[in-house]
């Protein structure tokens, strides 16, 4: 806000007129000449450097938000009509088709604009029978309306191709399946949800009190480890993000991330390393991307009970797009003495036919949802755990997330995850006469009353994913932590 300010002067010219004194009349005496003292000049008064942030107390509110969810005394129920028997369909493939189904293979020789119809076809009854999420994006209402629409739109086409029918078949389904790990050919349909984190560097604020908007303030670490707040938002591509606020005009940077993703298979699946006497494990993939991946996985199924005691962790997931939830559980398990323990929410298991073969689900109970719900899935602990997190953690490493979700004393640093858990169990499959591959999940897995597919789990302290480990340093020196050990 511009304040104009008017300074007035004001000019007093005093005029002194007489006559000259007679002959004979002395001169006064000559007045002393007065002294004038310079007022002292004062320096102006420093304004105090603002409290730093409590750390105890910041975890603490951190703690009772987590707690808060996580102790619920009702279970998340999913409604009935997401998971209803679907006995009727038990026999919809024969041996022959399923293994076709679930074998990878070449477009047809001499591939017709039919056999691109009859796989589109396919596609909405593997949906319809195999899809875990069908009812709970709609069911029938909503995919067979655009099965329909996908075959006016590739019958029009003269001489449609493989390529033609991927492009429809996202162009359709992308905008309701908000899905992430869902895809047809190259094109997972997240692309069309996905919020990424945006954030104005190097503006740091010292209090979110009096803020214009509060959601585009958001807890950080400042150079000198120093908890304080900045900038910082969820957004697709940046555009509606505001350009002003508070009197501050914002730059918005969007957000990178780390880890696995930029190492790639070069990087092993999981280490171990320590700083100033506090361990950091690193875990970057749950797959077995090479032979020493599969020792790197079982070191870090059986270290947990070693760091049962460790006052102060890092554990920096950053990059992990997943795998296998089984190494993590195990880890998780020795290191909060909890053996069986699962995150707070609802997890279920559509038994179709596909799912039965592939995954070996019980025959006799194909034809339904195999439905837990969790309650009070909370574990009290002590001692501080940086859990370090970016865009590229997805599947079973935001397992990792979801766990330490229920652990006391466990900060986020970094960005939002990828948002890639709704759909469980995710098969590969492939269209009978195209080849084209197709990708999605038996399941639905719920933490939260909302889907996170696109948006993720958010970090508590938002900071640039690059620089989380060095901040995270920063923050235990300045707050002394790693002296407390």
């Amino acid at each position: 806000m511009k304040q104009r300010r008017l300074l007035s002067l004001l000019l007093a010219l005093a005029l002194l007129a007489g006559c000259a004194p007679a002959a004979d009349t002395p001169s006064p005496a000559p007045l002393p000449t007065a002294t004038t003292t310079p007022e002292p000049t004062l320096e102006p008064t420093p304004t105090p450097a603002p409290e730093p942030v409590d750390f105890r107390e910041f975890l603490d509110g951190v703690n009772a938000a987590r707690k808060a969810v996580a102790t619920q005394e009702e279970p998340l129920e999913l409604p009935a009509e997401y998971t209803p028997d679907f006995h009727e369909q038990n026999n919809t493939f024969t041996e022959a088709e399923m293994e076709l189904l679930t074998t990878k293979h070449d477009p047809e020789d001499d591939l017709t604009k039919d056999d691109l119809l009859s796989d589109a076809d396919t596609l909405f009854l593997l949906l319809q029978t195999t899809y875990g999420a069908y009812y709970y994006f709609g069911g029938d209402e909503v995919f067979l309306p655009i099965r329909d629409a996908v075959k006016e739109e590739l019958a029009a086409l003269e001489e449609p191709t493989t390529a033609n029918l991927a492009q429809t078949l996202y162009r359709h389904l992308s905008p309701v399946l908000a899905d992430g790990h869902f895809q047809v050919g190259a094109r997972p349909m997240r692309q069309a949800h996905s919020r990424y984190m945006y954030y104005v560097p190097e503006l740091y604020l010292d209090s979110a009190e009096g803020a214009e908007n509060p959601d585009y303030i958001k807890p950080t670490i400042g150079p000198d480890g120093r908890i304080c707040w900045w900038y910082a938002a969820l957004s697709h591509d940046g555009s509606d993000l505001p350009d002003t606020l508070d009197g501050n005009p914002l730059a918005w940077k969007r957000a990178g991330s780390t880890g696995g993703n930029k190492g790639g298979s070069q990087e092993p699946a999981f280490s171990t390393d320590e700083w100033e006497g506090v361990p950091v494990l690193t875990s970057r993939r749950m797959t077995i991307d090479q032979p020493s991946d599969k020792g790197a996985l079982e070191a870090l199924a059986a270290c947990g009970g070693e760091y049962a005691d460790s006052p102060l962790l890092i554990f920096d997931v950053r990059g992990n797009g997943g795998g296998d939830d089984s190494y993590v559980y195990r880890w998780f398990w020795d290191w909060t003495g909890e053996n069986g323990f699962f995150p707070y929410g609802t997890t279920s298991r559509r038994y179709t036919q596909l799912s039965c073969r592939i995954y070996g689900y019980p025959a006799e109970r194909m034809g339904t949802y195999h439905v837990t719900q969790i309650s009070k899935a909370w574990i009290n602990r002590s001692g501080p755990v940086f859990v370090l997190q970016d865009k590229g953690v997805a599947s079973s490493g935001e397992s990792v997330v979801e766990l330490f979700r229920c652990a006391a004393d466990v900060l986020f640093v970094g960005g939002p995850t990828l948002g890639c858990a709704l759909t469980p169990n995710n098969m590969h499959l492939y269209l009978p006469h195209s080849g084209l591959f197709c990708y999605f999940g038996s399941g639905i897995d719920l933490r939260t009353h909302e889907n996170l597919d696109g948006r993720g789990y958010l970090p508590d302290l938002w900071v640039e994913p690059a620089q989380a480990m060095d901040l995270t340093k920063k923050l235990i020196e300045y707050y002394g932590l790693n002296a407390e050990q």
